[in-house]
């Protein structure tokens, strides 16, 4: 059943997420609940995530320093082995699509390695790159 959207709707569902202690910042809103975030920055309603949030009284500034920090946290939090564990322990696959997926791990990859090519090779994979965009495919070495 398709939902029903309004601007109260709208507000009221942040109010919730907010009470649930979820991060309300638009990367993570829409990620993980589309429908609401798609519905909030359409014309119709209120044209961006950020005038959505400030019309439920939140601080859209405040709410984009404690994700900046979180994201930071999550950064520090790896070390060389826990990249190469979490890459030999991935799907070859599911690693071409990493740096979309698992951004965390993506970032902290390139922060230790250099490239996330550099980080393949460690782990023991290779990146052969198509000529077509897509193409690129990961084998072990």
């Amino acid at each position: 059943m398709k939902q029903k959207w309004s601007k109260e709707k709208i507000l009221q569902d942040i109010l919730k997420l907010s009470e649930q202690n979820i991060d309300l910042s638009a990367g993570n809103v829409s990620k993980r609940y589309i429908t609401l975030f798609s519905a909030a920055i359409s014309r119709r309603y209120f044209s961006n995530w950020e005038n959505a949030v400030k019309a439920a009284g939140f601080d859209y500034g405040q709410i984009m320093e404690v994700g900046k920090k979180r994201r930071r946290d999550l950064l520090a939090k790896w070390s060389r082995e826990q990249v190469l564990t979490e890459i030999r322990g991935a799907k070859s696959q599911d690693l071409l699509k990493i740096y979309r997926d698992r951004m965390d791990l993506y970032s902290a990859a390139r922060r230790i390695f250099g490239t996330w090519e550099k980080a393949l090779a460690e782990a023991g994979y290779r990146l052969t790159k198509g000529s077509h965009k897509n193409s690129n495919q990961i084998f072990p070495k």
